[in-house]
């Protein structure tokens, strides 16, 4: 089982980790998250073989102090070579990756799988008043923290909208959206086809979609994606110093 570990000082080191989860059971990996400095990012990774001990260490160490930091344990999707650095570069220079991207004032963006909104608020800030952002989560906390924090920066350009679980119909006409972001959710999607399909419909000719495939890797989702023969590959897109097995893919509808 892999585990995530927020929360952490950052001078904290992969052998306190360990030793703080031996106190549960067998400790087979565990990787401190760093910037391309070296400098920690706060979480770790840990894997534990035992799924029954990686449930327990939840139970019991979740909250608990660690260095003198309370700290937060859940489970997580297995990760790729790199995708962790990755997401940490992509979320730090969200404004420039969406530019580069194509994302452009006065365009209608789709931010799926929002979360509290990092992209949806960058984004809101490119498109501008004349522009829009439909931002979707299936966490009705997600989008209150959402809403408040484009309150706060003034932005009037975001709509949330709550998704259904068990669905993968979004409440938008055809054609009506230029850019779609899908970064770092498909690994929730049952229906990840049924998706796709779904995403080209509400995408504009000539759209946007742009991935970022966490936790299936580049190579897997382009194996997925290229027989439906909705989208046209456009390029990857991520900094030459950092080698992940997921990047940033775009295409075009």
């Amino acid at each position: 089982m892999q585990l995530y570990i927020g929360g952490l000082s950052e001078g904290i080191t992969e052998d306190e980790v360990t030793t703080f989860f031996s106190k549960i059971g067998t400790v087979e990996r565990v990787r401190v998250i760093k910037d391309i400095s070296g400098k920690s990012r706060g979480f770790a990774i840990v894997r534990m073989p035992n799924n029954a001990e990686g449930e327990e260490a939840i139970k019991k160490l979740n909250g608990l102090m660690l260095a003198g930091r309370r700290v937060q344990i859940g489970r997580m999707h297995e990760t790729l070579p790199g995708e962790m650095e990755f997401r940490e570069w992509l979320r730090d220079n969200a404004h420039q990756v969406l530019e580069k991207v194509g994302v452009s004032s006065g365009q209608t963006v789709l931010d799926f799988g929002c979360g509290p909104g990092l992209f949806s608020i960058a984004s809101a800030i490119i498109v501008g008043h004349r522009g829009k952002v439909y931002a979707l989560d299936v966490h009705p906390d997600a989008l209150e923290h959402l809403r408040k924090a484009a309150s706060r920066k003034g932005l009037d350009n975001i709509e949330t909208m709550l998704l259904d679980r068990s669905t993968v119909s979004i409440e938008l006409d055809n054609d009506t959206v230029d850019v779609v972001l899908l970064y770092d959710v498909l690994q929730e999607i049952p229906d990840k086809l049924g998706l796709l399909k779904e995403l080209h419909r509400i995408l504009k000719r000539g759209g946007l979609l742009s991935v970022f495939p966490m936790h299936l890797g580049t190579d897997k989702f382009l194996t997925m994606i290229n027989p439906l023969g909705l989208f046209q590959f456009r390029e990857r897109y991520g900094p030459p110093e950092l080698q992940s097995a997921s990047e940033v893919i775009n295409f075009t509808k």
